[in-house]
């Protein structure tokens, strides 16, 4: 199954902050919270439609239930297309331009309530209307208001070919090795009916393959993305490359097979525009413009436009895969673990990997159909607390068995994801055994199998119980193991929250690249 994300789930989505709650005052004395109630303005095209959304945030925890009164009365040349908006409000009109939406609020809303919403535009609408959305919002004694402008804005469209049948976008292929230079191009064709001008290409790397580009008409925002401005109009029906291939710099620790996915998405002015505070605020960083020559469209004659949209985003954006080159592998060691105990005792052991270098370990870009650790429960011990990274390993069958495997007990045996990796920062796998029975010398096992690991001598260590000093076991178990440092020491923090599901996991997990309008 492919955890890569698809990028617009909803043409329009804005990002929407997360506000953090604050413990809760008795409710004889709660004050009225404080509110934030925040709207994005939007283009959308005659007989078009978009979908945005208006996000209340707060300090305090809520009680509900929100109640959201929408007034488009001042809205020209476009409507609200009510049988696809408000999703798990209910909606009932007070007027024929005033409509209330109500809902409780839930108990895993601690960032705020979202209303979603679809904008339509008129058939007949006149290109370069304007109009507005006014919001208000009434919740625990207290109010807020916003307002969304809405635009009617000329149809254009351009197009990388579209996803394919598993929802993946075109592919382009790059390699490069460790400390040096990966290029891609990034073409683009017009398949809309107006010329495009002012196109915006937003280039997203992943931060082991950082752009390393210097187009004076590009600007990098450090690791977060890049964003290069054109002048050269697209005329309806052409196709476009860059006059020269996008640069990555991959990381000198970079392990040679593993394969880092960019993105490269193009953008018309008016929706980038958008958007545009929002990506630079959220970026961080000083950003840095390019100093050398212009990246170049291929030149067509200019013409003055009125505002653009684009009207099918989910075809615009690609993605460039970077495989690393070279001789720079992984030695990865296994790591085992002891521990003792009586009958009906329980114990734990942290069994771990150990990265020798000289590379990095990286996440896998999809969930794996085999895991790389492999741990074997000593004989006499149950496990009846899994680390929530492993799920029960059967050899030949289906791993994970099931979403609801992760961290379940009881198994005899585990495959566990490896996140990444440094040389020098262990990663541990926590288990808590039950005693079942004192076998003297108990042995399980953990393994890590990674490719290109050039040494297979240290792939496997011993997991013992109750020892009797006489051989058998390395590392620690209670009150000894692996530091929990890095990644993993981060990960554990949230991860009731993060193995909802497999999938769920490994989404959360990896970046994501959502591109998002207002």
């Amino acid at each position: 199954m492919s955890m890569k994300t698809a990028r617009r789930l909803l043409a329009g989505l804005a990002v929407a902050g997360a506000f953090v709650a604050a413990s809760a005052l008795p409710a004889a004395a709660q004050a009225a919270p404080n509110l934030q109630l925040s709207a994005y303005d939007a283009l959308v095209a005659p007989d078009a439609f978009i979908s945005s959304n208006v996000w209340l945030g707060t300090d305090d925890e809520l009680e509900g239930p929100v109640s959201l009164t929408v007034d488009t009365s001042d809205l020209n040349g476009a409507s609200i297309d009510w049988s696809v908006s408000g999703s798990d409000w209910l909606c009932s009109p007070e007027s024929a331009t005033v409509t209330r939406c109500d809902r409780p609020v839930g108990q895993d809303e601690t960032f705020g309530v979202g209303f979603y919403y679809t904008v339509a535009g008129k058939a007949d609408a006149e290109v370069g209307t304007e109009g507005s959305i006014s919001f208000a919002v009434e919740v625990d004694g207290a109010t807020a208001t916003a307002k969304s402008a809405v635009t009617i804005a000329e149809a254009s469209d351009l197009s990388t070919g579209g996803l394919d049948e598993n929802g993946e976008p075109p592919t382009l292929n790059a390699t490069g090795e460790p400390g040096g230079l990966a290029k891609a191009n990034a073409p683009v064709s017009n398949v809309g009916k107006s010329t495009v001008e002012g196109a915006r290409l937003v280039i997203s790397p992943d931060y082991r393959t950082a752009y390393a580009g210097n187009f004076s008409n590009c600007t990098n925002y450090e690791f977060a993305f890049a964003v290069c401005e054109f002048d050269e109009p697209l005329e309806p029906g052409k196709n476009y490359r860059l006059s020269e291939d996008i640069p990555y710099s991959i990381d000198k620790l970079a392990r040679t097979g593993a394969v880092y996915t960019t993105y490269t998405d193009w953008w018309v002015e008016g929706d980038w525009k958008l958007v545009e505070k929002s990506w630079i605020e959220n970026a961080g960083g000083e950003p840095q413009q390019g100093t050398g020559e212009r990246l170049r469209l291929e030149e067509v004659a200019n013409a003055r436009r009125a505002p653009q949209t684009d009207v099918t985003p989910y075809d615009s954006f690609q993605q460039v895969k970077i495989t690393v080159g070279g001789d720079n592998h992984v030695d990865m060691a296994a790591v085992g673990a002891t521990a003792s105990g009586a009958v009906g005792a329980t114990v734990t052991v942290k069994p771990g990997i150990d990265n020798l270098g000289p590379a990095y370990l990286e996440s896998p870009e999809e969930m794996p159909t085999k895991p790389a650790v492999r741990i074997t429960v000593p004989e006499g011990a149950t496990v009846v607390e899994a680390p929530w990274d492993c799920a029960p390993f059967t050899e030949g069958g289906t791993w994970p068995a099931d979403e609801d495997a992760w961290g379940k007990a009881g198994a005899r045996e585990y495959g566990c994801l490896v996140w990444d990796v440094f040389p020098g920062n262990p990663y541990e796998f926590e288990f808590k055994l039950k005693i079942d029975q004192v076998v003297e010398n108990a042995v399980g096992t953990i393994t890590a199998k990674i490719d290109g690991d050039p040494n297979a001598a240290n792939d496997t260590a011993e997991i013992v119980l109750n020892s009797t000093g006489d051989g058998g076991g390395s590392g620690g178990g209670d009150g000894g193991g692996l530091p929990v440092t890095g990644p993993q020491a981060t990960l554990i923090a949230g991860a009731g929250v993060l193995l909802v599901g497999a999938g769920a996991a490994f989404v959360l997990v990896r970046r994501r690249r959502t591109r998002f309008v207002a």
